[in-house]
């Protein structure tokens, strides 16, 4: 088995970086570097600086939550949610449940702390968005005569 460095291909993946500070903290810069892709960096201080269409033709979001889960950052999730599908992953500075439970109730469909192994971060997010990618293209099934 390898270890150490390993490349995922997400080219020519969208990826929109939300913070809620000044700049993006270093080790997310530095984790966004391991995508090799360009992604926008919004910072979501303030909702109404939000608009939800510009998710919607994203592959992936990665939103800067290294405290807490605010009633901010959970309004930020509830906005983004209302523009996009596409999956979305907090990153925080340390794995404490309550903090994970706060984050997948906000609408997180991962949390993940930054003291995980970078090449486990980076395998995580390649799967959500290739189960993401699988279910745009995927032809529209019915249950009961339902549309889902």
């Amino acid at each position: 088995m390898r270890t150490g460095y390993f490349q995922m291909e997400l080219t020519p993946a969208k990826i929109a970086l939300l913070r809620t500070g000044q700049r993006p903290n270093d080790k997310v810069l530095r984790l966004l570097a391991r995508f090799d892709v360009n992604a926008i960096h919004i910072n979501v201080s303030a909702t109404s600086h939000l608009d939800p269409d510009q998710f919607a033709d994203c592959d992936l979001i990665l939103f800067e939550a290294f405290d807490h889960i605010t009633n901010e950052n959970q309004a930020a999730l509830n906005w983004i949610r209302m523009g996009s599908r596409a999956p979305l992953v907090m990153l925080t500075n340390g794995a404490r449940p309550e903090r994970t439970i706060s984050g997948l109730m906000a609408g997180a469909d991962a949390v993940i702390s930054l003291t995980t192994s970078w090449d486990v971060i980076v395998a995580h997010c390649y799967a959500l968005v290739r189960r993401w990618r699988l279910g745009q293209n995927a032809p529209a099934r019915t249950f009961a005569g339902v549309p889902h």
